[in-house]
C-alpha cells in the first residue's frame, strides 16, 4: 500500500473518531460520511487528500452531475448529489485545520464543494408526497393474511407503524416492556431504541382507525401468552429459518432475537401494500399520513403541539414543514374557501406565534 493511501486511511480514521466522540454522531451517520469520502477517493484514484484544491472540487461536482444511478440509467438525484457534497465539504473543512494538512488545504477551496442553490432548493422543497389515506390503511389491515405467526407479526408491524408514526428502524429495536398498553403509549428510550439522533420521547397511540390498536394489542397478548415472551424480548422478532421438508430452508416461525436491520421491515411494508392492490408506499410515508390526520382532530394550538410532540418533534413547525404539505388540489380548494369566507375573528395570532417558538 502506498504512503499516500496509508495517510488517507489514517486521517479518515481520525475524522471518524472525531465525529463519534467529539460531535456525537451515530454510526449510521458516520457510514454516510465515509461513503461520500470514498466516492471522492475513487474519483481521484486514491490520491492523497493534500492535493485537493478548488479545481478538483469543481471537477468532482461535474463528475457527480454526469454519474448514473446504480439502480438504473437515471442521473443521481439532487438529494444524493447534495448529500455527498455536504459530507465531503465538512470533511475538507475539518481537514484544513489538521496538522500536516492546513498548509495544503484552505477553507475557501473546501467552499467549492457547496451544492448549487437551485439543486439545494429542489432538495429542500416540501411538495406534497403521495401517502396512504386512513381508508387505504384500513383496507390494507383487513386484507393482510393472518394464518401463520409470521403473517400476524407482519400485520402487527404495519399497524404499529401507523399507530405510533414510528420509523421502522425504531420499531424493530423496541422490547415488549417499552409498550404501555394500560396508557396506550410507547416509550422510545434513545439509549436502547434506534430513534433518530438518539432522541428519547413517549408516543401515545394515534387515532388511525382500521383496528390498528386492537391488532397490536392482540399481537402482544399472543407473544406473552402463547410464546411466553417477557418485557426484555423484542416486540417484532425476526423470522426463524431452518431446514425444510425438501432439503431446503423454510420459515419455521419467529425467533427471540430482533431484526438486525430495518430493510426486512421496509420490504414487508411495501409488499403488504402491493398485495392489497395499493401503491407500494415507503414506511416513511406513514409520517405524512399521520401529520395530515392532524387536521381532522386538532383544533387549538395545544392540540397541534401535542400532536407534533407525539411524533417526536420538539417544534410544531417541524411537523408541518416536513410532513404537513397540502396537496395542490386541496390548496386551491382552501384558498377559494378563504376568499368566500373572509377572515376568522376568533383566532389569536399571538398564541400561534408563541406555540411555534416555545421550547419543549
Amino acid at each position: 500500500m502506498s504512503k499516500r493511501n496509508s495517510d488517507n486511511l489514517r486521517i479518515k480514521r481520525k475524522y471518524f473518531v472525531w465525529m463519534k466522540d467529539a460531535r456525537g454522531y451515530s454510526e449510521a451517520y458516520i457510514d454516510k460520511a465515509a461513503a461520500a469520502i470514498s466516492t471522492y477517493e475513487a474519483f481521484q484514484a486514491g490520491k492523497d487528500f493534500r492535493v485537493f484544491h478548488s479545481e478538483r472540487a469543481r471537477a468532482f461536482k461535474r463528475h457527480l452531475a454526469s454519474k448514473r444511478s446504480a439502480r438504473g440509467d437515471a442521473p443521481l438525484s439532487a438529494s444524493t448529489v447534495n448529500g455527498i457534497l455536504r459530507e465531503l465539504k465538512a470533511f475538507f473543512l475539518w481537514l484544513a485545520d489538521q496538522s500536516g494538512y492546513k498548509s495544503k488545504i484552505t477553507h475557501s477551496d473546501a467552499a467549492y464543494l457547496t451544492p448549487d442553490r437551485k439543486s439545494e432548493n429542489a432538495r429542500r422543497q416540501t411538495l406534497w408526497k403521495p401517502h396512504p389515506s386512513p381508508a387505504q390503511v384500513s383496507r390494507l389491515l383487513r386484507k393482510m393474511p393472518t394464518g401463520t405467526i409470521v403473517q400476524r407479526r407482519d400485520r402487527a408491524l404495519v399497524a404499529f407503524l401507523f399507530l405510533t408514526s414510528s420509523r421502522e428502524g425504531a420499531a424493530i429495536t423496541l422490547r415488549l416492556g417499552d409498550v404501555d398498553l394500560a396508557n396506550a403509549c410507547v416509550n422510545f428510550d434513545g439509549l436502547k431504541v434506534n430513534t433518530k439522533n438518539g432522541k428519547t420521547f413517549t408516543t401515545g397511540f394515534f387515532p388511525i382507525g382500521g383496528q390498528a390498536e386492537q391488532i397490536v394489542r392482540d399481537w402482544i397478548e399472543e407473544l406473552r401468552t402463547d410464546q411466553m415472551f417477557s418485557d426484555a424480548d423484542p416486540l417484532f422478532p425476526k423470522t426463524r429459518v431452518g431446514p425444510g421438508p425438501s432439503s431446503g430452508f423454510a420459515v419455521l416461525g419467529i425467533d427471540r432475537a430482533p431484526w438486525a436491520s430495518p430493510s426486512s421491515a421496509a420490504k414487508i411494508f411495501k409488499e403488504a401494500f402491493r398485495a392489497a392492490g395499493l401503491p407500494p408506499f415507503s414506511p416513511h410515508r406513514v409520517r405524512d399520513t399521520v401529520a395530515e390526520l392532524a387536521k381532522e382532530h386538532c383544533r387549538t394550538p395545544e392540540d397541534y403541539k401535542a400532536w407534533s410532540q407525539n411524533m417526536g418533534h420538539e417544534n410544531v413547525l417541524t411537523t408541518f414543514r416536513s410532513y404537513g404539505s397540502v396537496a395542490t388540489g386541496r390548496q386551491i380548494e382552501l384558498m377559494d374557501r378563504f376568499r368566500k369566507r373572509g377572515p376568522v375573528q376568533d383566532v389569536d395570532d399571538n398564541d400561534l406565534i408563541e406555540l411555534a417558538t416555545a421550547p419543549t
